[in-house]
C-alpha cells in the first residue's frame, strides 16, 4: 500500500504564508512611503495646534485620527491590491498551489500577512498619536475617552475590510484597476448616508433606482465612522459597537471567501 501524501495543517499553511508575505510587505518601498506621509501629517498637525489658542488639543485629537486612518486606509488598498496581482504576473502562485495547499488556505495567508502588518503599522501610529497628545497638553487625559478609544480601534477594523476587499479584487482585474475600485468603494462607502439622501430627493426613475441599490448594494464604511460622536464626545453604545464588529468581520469573511471561490478564474 502506497503512503498517503503529507497533508500541512491548515493553520500551519496559514502562517506560513502569512510571515512569508509579511516578510515581503516589509521590503516594499510603498509601506515606508506611507508611514512617512503619516509621520509628515502627525508633524502638521503638532504643529497646527501650537498655532491656536483654542483647545489645541482638540486640533491634535482630530488631525491625528485622520492621518491614522488614512494611514492604515493606504497600506490596505495599495498593498492589498498588489498581494495577489505580483503573484499571477510572476506566475509564483501555480508554483504555491502546486504543493498541498488549497486556494481558500493560500488567500488567508495572503490576508494574514498583510493584517499583522497592519497592526504593527497601527500600533506604531496610535502610540505617535498618544504621544504627541501627551507632548501637547502634558497627561492623558484626553485619551481616556472611551469614544475615541473605540475611534481609533475601528480605523483598524476598517483597514481589515479594505484589505479584503483589495483582496479580492486583484482576483480578477490588474493592481491598478484594483486600487481604483478599492478607493471608490471607500469615498461611495463613507458617504452611504448622503447617497441616500439625494436619491430620496429625486423623482422616480432609473437614475433613483441605482442611487438607491447603490447605496444598499456597497459597504457601509459609516459603521466604522463615529462622526458626531466623537466631535461631541457622545458615548458610544454597546450595540453599535457589537454591529460594527459583527458587520466588519463578516464583510470581511465574505470578501475573502469570494476571493477564493474567483482564484480558480485567474488560474485558467
Amino acid at each position: 500500500m502506497s503512503a498517503a501524501p503529507f497533508r500541512p495543517h491548515p493553520l500551519a499553511v496559514i502562517r506560513a504564508v502569512g510571515t512569508v508575505t509579511f516578510t515581503e510587505i516589509l521590503r516594499d518601498k510603498v509601506l515606508y512611503n506611507v508611514i512617512l506621509a503619516a509621520f509628515l501629517l502627525f508633524g502638521l498637525s503638532f504643529l497646527a495646534s501650537t498655532l491656536t489658542f483654542l483647545r489645541p488639543e482638540r486640533v491634535i485629537l482630530d488631525f491625528g485620527l485622520s492621518a491614522l486612518r488614512i494611514s492604515c486606509t493606504l497600506i490596505a488598498v495599495l498593498t492589498g491590491a498588489g498581494l495577489l496581482g505580483r503573484e499571477f504576473e510572476r506566475r509564483t502562485i501555480f508554483v504555491a498551489l502546486s504543493r498541498p495547499i488549497t486556494r481558500m488556505q493560500y488567500v488567508l495567508g495572503k490576508f494574514a500577512g498583510l493584517a499583522a502588518l497592519l497592526a504593527v503599522n497601527w500600533a506604531l501610529l496610535a502610540a505617535l498619536y498618544f504621544a504627541m497628545v501627551f507632548a501637547q497638553t502634558g497627561s492623558f487625559e484626553p485619551l481616556a475617552s472611551s469614544t475615541l478609544l473605540a475611534a481609533i480601534a475601528l480605523v483598524y477594523l476598517q483597514s481589515l475590510v479594505l484589505s479584503s476587499l483589495a483582496i479580492l479584487f486583484s482576483t480578477f482585474s490588474t493592481t491598478s484597476l484594483s486600487v481604483i475600485l478599492c478607493l471608490g468603494f471607500t469615498l461611495l462607502g463613507t458617504n452611504i448616508t448622503e447617497l441616500r439622501l439625494v436619491s430620496e430627493k429625486m423623482s422616480a426613475g432609473l437614475g433613483k433606482t441605482l442611487l438607491s441599490g447603490a447605496a444598499v448594494a456597497l459597504p457601509n464604511l459609516e459603521y466604522f465612522d463615529l462622526g458626531l460622536k466623537l466631535a461631541y464626545d457622545l458615548p458610544v453604545s454597546a450595540a453599535f459597537a457589537a454591529t460594527s464588529l459583527a458587520y466588519g468581520l463578516t464583510l470581511t469573511a465574505l470578501s475573502l471567501l469570494a476571493a477564493g471561490l474567483l482564484i480558480k478564474a485567474r488560474e485558467g
